[in-house]
């Protein structure tokens, strides 16, 4: 449908950035005040945050009250009621009227191609002597310009070329006439249907005067150019001689109402669609019931009013709402019903002084609704435990002796947080790397059978798919079946279909041999791959890194204070990024940095705490137990297996055997067994985020243990108070 062109789909991870040197800055700590509303950006063109949509769909069951506000500061006036329940809001910018038609399903057509054109598109009906037609708008853009450039590059479309059968595209902009301001609506329509008769275009206007009154005007024209006008205005006082004209006053904040048909299945059906003056207006929407729907930001219901404005050229669309009601849809974003009372508090104070702390980040709005910031969901994913935890701790922040901190969560630190340094490069005196009890995520999860076809390829199918046949094979291992049809056979032991897609399907009954097991990747223990090493040059290129030839080696040379990976090398470089966390985005998208590189041509680097490595390297099928694992001594050409007791270092000089030391890196899982092919890698690890600050699986562990709120903030952060603001 054409809402969804523009969305960017956002996770549910509770992923956030902090505000020292990578989002805010040490001024908030120390400057940062009480809120008592928030405003939170759903659309904006922001310096540092885009999210463009040049119109939105907004829906309310009781209608809404429309208000008008000069400022960010200033309370909205009362201005108009309207009763539609869904509308869609557009800028009176500039756009092409691609084609204008009596025929509804040549218009439907023609908006269909548009649809996955780069710039938005959308079909107004109006009366024309008597008839319905349709008209097919394509972009709405800032300038004239850019609506021409738009129109000429669809234009280059055979199939949009042939749809519009001739028609010459015009440009319509934001420059009108008004013939009058009437008491009532029934008074304008009346005269609206004189210029409609003649074959005018005239639309219904809700303008408000100095002291906040709407009145009901009549306006002639979208037009592009003075001279556009001029037509306009000469052709309007040849059909109605009697009515004086004059150019419509813009200024004065108003709502332009047109019927939208867009996705309308019926010619008969259509949506309020109102343009909005695109200068200093800024207008508000409240509901009459509580709730609007925002179809843009996935259909969420959020609590408070919209206001809608121009910023940058282009539609803002900001929430503004009460602050405890704001972290009402943080929490059902964040965290669920299930999770202890005193960990709900933990993640309510914490994500109260993370919205305070932000200030004016996006100089219109404080935060965003995204991971960008922190996840808000408004209505729709509120309960009443969360709700009840952001109540019990009203006002309360989180402080140090410079003000307030920024208090960075993850969703799962995979059993030790991470220093700072770790993820963004610089030290932060309230963040340092600590045991975090994370394990909860996987408990419970279901075991995935690494399995190997009759054809020699090798997935993952869940356990609940396939049954012992009590068979083996030559080599002895045990035979399943399939006890389905069409079961997905996938990379890795987890279900996403766009990152983790089927590679294959089993037949009912078809059988296959099993080669290992996994628990399925969660949040706490995961696995990525394997992949082919000429599939993770592909995805390194992918995020612009440079491999001369073909990728031979992919090993982590640094680890920081909580064994996370700090740098990697491909064939043996260096591959540059801009901080330690951004290593999860160049190598495909893992969940953590707390990862160890299993496979051909691989290997996975210590620090001072990780004291165990694995190195594996050699060609073949690779077989990766939990009482061992590989260690690549000197200029040895093929791995050789050890127990974990007789780990070894290598170094520059060698290799010297180290001491018996427990488990590896802190939070790390115990290895499966899984087989590897050929080239191939995997990438194994615990976590999910960047993991510095609160985990959020994390205080849930420290909850079941008996922590209360406090202390679990003071667990995660150093040297802090809890007060009230």
């Amino acid at each position: 449908m054409i809402y969804a062109k523009h969305i960017a789909l956002i996770t549910t991870a509770a992923v956030t950035f902090s505000a020292i040197s990578y989002g805010g800055s040490e001024a908030n700590a120390a400057g940062a005040k009480h809120l008592d509303q928030i405003r939170v950006a759903l659309v904006i063109n922001a310096s540092n945050y885009k999210k463009i949509e040049p119109l939105v769909s907004l829906s309310s069951p009781g209608g809404f009250d429309i208000g008008v506000r000069n400022s960010a500061s200033a309370e909205a006036k009362p201005w108009a009621s309207i009763s539609d329940t869904s509308i869609r809001i557009s800028l009176d910018q500039y756009s092409t009227i691609m084609l204008e038609t009596s025929d509804f399903t040549a218009a439907k057509a023609l908006n269909a191609k548009l649809n996955v054109m780069p710039e938005e598109s959308y079909v107004l009906s109006r009366t024309k002597l008597g008839k319905t037609i349709y008209q097919v708008f394509y972009g709405n853009l800032p300038t004239k310009a850019e609506a021409d450039a738009a129109a000429t590059q669809a234009l280059k479309d055979t199939t949009v070329a042939a749809l519009m059968k001739n028609a010459v595209p015009a440009v319509s902009g934001p420059l009108h006439l008004s013939a009058g301001t009437f008491a009532t609506e029934a008074a304008a329509q009346q005269q609206i249907a004189l210029y409609t008769q003649a074959g005018l275009a005239a639309d219904l206007v809700l303008q408000a005067d100095s002291a906040g009154t709407v009145g009901y005007s009549v306006w002639l024209g979208n037009e592009a150019t003075d001279a556009n006008l001029e037509a306009v205005k000469q052709a309007a006082l040849k059909a109605v001689p009697s009515v004086p004209l004059q150019k419509a006053n813009t200024n004065a904040p108003y709502l332009i109402r047109r019927s939208d048909v867009t996705v309308s299945t019926s010619p008969t059906s259509s949506v309020a669609h109102y343009v909005t003056g695109a200068g200093e207006q800024k207008t508000i929407l409240h509901p009459k019931k509580m709730g609007i729907a925002v179809k843009e930001r996935m259909d969420r219901s959020f609590r408070g009013d919209m206001e809608l404005s121009m910023y940058h050229d282009r539609l803002a669309l900001i929430n503004v709402v009460p602050m405890e009601q704001y972290l009402y849809g943080v929490m059902g974003a964040e965290l669920n019903s299930q999770w202890p009372t005193e960990a709900l508090k933990a993640q309510a104070v914490a994500a109260r002084t993370f919205a305070i702390y932000q200030g004016n980040k996006y100089e219109i709005a404080q935060v965003t609704d995204t991971t960008q910031d922190q996840a808000y969901y408004g209505l729709d994913k509120e309960f009443t435990a969360g709700n009840q935890a952001v109540d019990a701790t009203k006002d309360e922040v989180i402080s140090d002796k410079r003000g307030l901190i920024s208090p960075v969560f993850a969703s799962n630190a995979g059993g030790v947080t991470a220093d700072p340094t770790e993820a963004w490069g610089n030290a932060v005196d309230y963040l340092r790397s600590v045991p975090s009890p994370d394990e909860g995520a996987e408990q419970g999860k279901a075991i995935w059978y690494q399995i190997q076809l009759t054809d020699g390829s090798i997935g993952f199918v869940h356990s609940m798919y396939l049954k012992d046949t009590g068979q083996k094979d030559k080599s002895g291992k045990a035979i399943f079946e399939s006890t389905e049809k069409d079961v997905n056979v996938r990379q890795s032991p987890y279900v996403d279909n766009s990152a983790n897609p089927a590679i294959a399907k089993l037949a009912l009954k078809e059988k296959v041999s099993i080669l290992g097991q996994e628990k399925e990747s969660n949040a706490y223990s995961w696995i990525r791959g394997p992949y082919t090493l000429s599939e993770m040059k592909s995805k390194l290129e992918a995020a612009k890194i440079s491999i001369k030839g073909e990728l031979t080696s992919l090993e982590v040379s640094k680890r920081g204070p909580s064994g996370r990976a700090i740098e990697i090398k491909a064939n043996g470089v260096v591959v540059n990024v801009k901080n330690p966390d951004a290593i999860r985005t160049v190598l495909g998208g893992l969940p953590s940095t707390l990862f160890e590189i299993e496979g051909a041509g691989s290997y996975t680097g210590t620090s001072p705490n990780v004291p165990s490595i694995s190195i594996l390297s050699g060609s073949g099928v690779v077989s990766h137990t939990a009482d061992s694992f590989y260690v690549l001594a000197g200029n040895q050409s093929g791995p050789t297996a050890v127990k974990k007791q007789d780990a070894m270092m290598i170094s520059s000089s060698g290799v010297s055997k180290l001491a018996p030391t427990g488990p590896a890196t802190p939070g790390m899982p115990s290895k499966g067994s899984i087989t590897l092919q050929g080239n191939q890698i995997l990438f194994r690890g615990t976590g999910f985020g960047h993991g510095v600050g609160m985990s959020q699986w994390g205080a849930k562990g420290f909850a079941e243990k008996g922590y209360d709120y406090k202390k679990i903030l003071q667990t995660y952060f150093t040297g802090v108070n809890i007060t009230k603001e």
